[in-house]
C-alpha cells in the first residue's frame, strides 16, 4: 500500500531511457583526442572508469547527438549488471564528458514528473539492487533488458515532497563526499610520508648521518608457507585459520578478528603457529598489484594457524612492531613483487625463494620506532575517516529505506 498522496508507478513512466548505438569495433579510433565510447566495461559501482577507453572520430560527434551523454545522466551496464560489491550503475560527471553511449548500456534521464536527484536515490537504492538480482538472466553472460529496467516499481510522491526528500538525502551525500575527500587526502599524505621516511629521504635530526642497511629477507628471518588447508577432519584438533583476506584487508592482525574454524594435524599446530611480530604476505593473486601485500600479527595467537594461501615471515631481528607493518609497503618493495610474480594473466605467484631474495632498507631500532609511530598515527587518522564514512553510509541507507517508501514522511513548506 502506498502512502496517502503517493502513486504506485514504474520507472519507465517517469524517465527517458535510451540504449546505445552499435558502433563497429573495426572503426574505433586510436587518437586520444577523439570521443570516448561508454561501454559496460567502463561502468563501475558508482563511477565511470575510463582506463583503456575505446574512441570514436570526433568529426562525427555532432551527427550522433542522440547518443551524447549529459551531466547528471545515469548509465547502467546491461550485461553483468549486478557484480560482487554492487550494481554497475553510475552518474555522469563533468570529467566524463564528452562521451557517446554504446550498445548494451542504457541511459536514464528523468521526465518533469520525477526529480532527477530522486531518480539517483531510487537507482542507487537497495530495492533496485535486489530487483536487478532477481530479474538478471542466469546465462553465461547475465544481463537485463531495457524493458526490465522500465518495469522497476517505484512509489511516486508529489513533486514538492520529492524535492524535499531529495534535499535531505543530498545533504547526506554532501557529508559523505566531504568525508571521502578527507579520507583521500589522509591516504595521500600517508603515502607521501611512507615514501620519504622509509627511504631515508627524510630523517629525524638525531639520526642524521647514521647509515641504513639493505637486508635480504632470507638473511634476517625465516620464510615459510605450506600452511593449513580449509578442510575439517573428525580425528584432528580444531584450529582457527588466518586467511588470505585477513592479511589483504589489514595492516595489523588481532586474535579476536579470526573466527574461521577448521582442523589440522597436530604437527601443523606448531609448524604453522602465529606469534607476535610475524609478518604475513599474500603470495598470489589475479593481478600483480595484489601480491606480497603485508600484515603483522599484533599478538601471540593461541590455537591459530596460517592458511596455505599466505606466507609467514618470522624475523630473527628485533625490528620495531609498527615499522614491520610499513617497510614492506614502499614503492621499491612493490616493484620487486611486481617483477618477481610468475604468472600468465590468470594468476600470479611469488615463490618462497623469491620472497627470500627480496630486499628492504632498514635504519637503527630507535629510528624504526619513530618512523613506525608516525605512520601508525597516519593509519589511525585514515581508520577514523573510514569508520565515519561507514557510519554515514549506513545511516543514509536506513534513511533512504524510510523516505523512499513513505514510511517516514517529510514536512513540505507551504
Amino acid at each position: 500500500m502506498v502512502p496517502e498522496g503517493w502513486k504506485q508507478s514504474e520507472v519507465g513512466d517517469h524517465v527517458d531511457l535510451l540504449s546505445g548505438f552499435p558502433f563497429k569495433s573495426s572503426d574505433y579510433s586510436d587518437d586520444s583526442d577523439d570521443i570516448r565510447l561508454l561501454r559496460g566495461d567502463n561502468i563501475g559501482q558508482g563511477q565511470l572508469r575510463w582506463r583503456d577507453a575505446k574512441r570514436w572520430d570526433k568529426d562525427q560527434y555532432e551527427q550522433l547527438a542522440k547518443y551524447h551523454l549529459n551531466l547528471g545522466d545515469f548509465v547502467i551496464a546491461m550485461d553483468r549488471t549486478w557484480v560482487t560489491g554492487g550494481l554497475k550503475v553510475a552518474e555522469v560527471k563533468d570529467h566524463d564528458l564528452p562521451s557517446l553511449l554504446l550498445q548494451r548500456v542504457s541511459r536514464l534521464r528523468a521526465h518533469p514528473t520525477l526529480d532527477q536527484r530522486l531518480l539517483r536515490f531510487f537507482i542507487n537504492g537497495y530495492r533496485f539492487e535486489q530487483y536487478v538480482k532477481s530479474v538478471q538472466t542466469e546465462t553465461a553472460v547475465p544481463h537485463i533488458s531495457a524493458k526490465q529496467i522500465k518495469e522497476f516499481p517505484i512509489p511516486i510522491p508529489p513533486l514538492p515532497e520529492q524535492r524535499k526528500i531529495a534535499d535531505i538525502l543530498s545533504t547526506w551525500d554532501a557529508a559523505i563526499e566531504k568525508t571521502e575527500a578527507l579520507l583521500a587526502t589522509a591516504k595521500a599524505q600517508k603515502r607521501a610520508l611512507m615514501q620519504s621516511l622509509l627511504t631515508g629521504k627524510r630523517r629525524f635530526p638525531e639520526f642524521e648521518g647514521q647509515p641504513w642497511k639493505e637486508v635480504r629477507l632470507g638473511d634476517v628471518g625465516l620464510v615459510s608457507s605450506a600452511g593449513v588447508d580449509k578442510k575439517t577432519e573428525d580425528n584432528q584438533p580444531e584450529v582457527r585459520l588466518l586467511n588470505f583476506l585477513d592479511v589483504f584487508r589489514r595492516e595489523f592482525i588481532f586474535d579476536a578478528e579470526l573466527n574461521h574454524v577448521v582442523t589440522a594435524p597436530s604437527a601443523k599446530l606448531e609448524q604453522c603457529n602465529v606469534k607476535r611480530g610475524d609478518v604475513f604476505f599474500t603470495p598470489s593473486s589475479e593481478t600483480r598489484d595484489e601480491i606480497a601485500i603485508p600484515a603483522v600479527a599484533a599478538e601471540d595467537m593461541e590455537g591459530v594457524c596460517y592458511s596455505y594461501h599466505v606466507v609467514r615471515f618470522r624475523l630473527s631481528e628485533p625490528w620495531d612492531m609498527n615499522f614491520r607493518a610499513y617497510v614492506f609497503q614502499t614503492d621499491d618493495f612493490r616493484r620487486q613483487a611486481y617483477k618477481l610474480g610468475d604468472g600468465s594473466g590468470q594468476r600470479y605467484v611469488i615463490s618462497q625463494g623469491n620472497f627470500r631474495n627480496m630486499t628492504v632498507r632498514v635504519p637503527s631500532i630507535p629510528e624504526q620506532a619513530q618512523i613506525g609511530a608516525i605512520l601508525k598515527a597516519a593509519s589511525g587518522e585514515i581508520g577514523g575517516f573510514e569508520k565515519q564514512l561507514t557510519k554515514l553510509r549506513t545511516e543514509k541507507k536506513a534513511l533512504m529505506q524510510q523516505l523512499l517508501t513513505g514510511k517516514r514522511r517529510v514536512v513540505v513548506d507551504a
